[in-house]
């Protein structure tokens, strides 16, 4: 009488073949879920970057009076009629720094490349970006913004 069923060589050849199989499975969904969080985040940092230079050009040219920092690391706007409600910081951090709105966490810097100046009645804005604060060799994107007031009388200086 001959037995119906599988030998031990059989299951093992079946079991390996199954398991390349999940194993290669398991790397296309684990790089199509890198490539789509990547995309993601890409695309919302390109979001809060152009809303971010948006407000911070409007508060600049509607300003009364600009203070940078000695340091250049901290942007103080006046707005018209108030006190220096409006504020900007570059923090230094590992492994990005972080430029600030008061003490929200903005966007993620490059600490060392990025800065606050005011040069002929206009103030320069350097910023070194990074996509996330995740990859420790991703390199930023610098981007220079040269915004001028709206009007002549505003007080520009740079404090101690």
């Amino acid at each position: 009488m001959k037995r119906k069923g599988f030998t031990i060589i059989e299951i093992l050849v079946a079991t390996a073949v199954m398991s390349i199989v999940l194993l290669a499975g398991i790397s296309v969904m684990k790089l199509m879920t890198a490539a789509l969080y990547d995309g993601q985040t890409e695309s919302r940092g390109r979001i809060s970057l152009t809303d971010n230079i948006y407000y911070m050009t409007r508060e600049i040219q509607s300003a009364e009076s600009i203070q940078v920092s000695a340091d250049l690391k901290t942007l103080k706007i006046r707005q018209r009629g108030g006190t220096y409600n409006v504020e900007y910081t570059i923090v230094h951090g590992v492994p990005a720094g972080c430029l600030n709105f008061k003490t929200k966490p903005m966007l993620y810097l490059d600490y060392d490349q990025s800065r606050f100046e005011i040069e002929e009645g206009k103030v320069k804005i350097t910023l070194a970006i990074y996509k996330t604060n995740l990859d420790y060799k991703e390199k930023p994107k610098v981007i220079v913004l040269e915004v001028l007031p709206r009007s002549h009388e505003v007080s520009l200086e740079v404090t101690e």
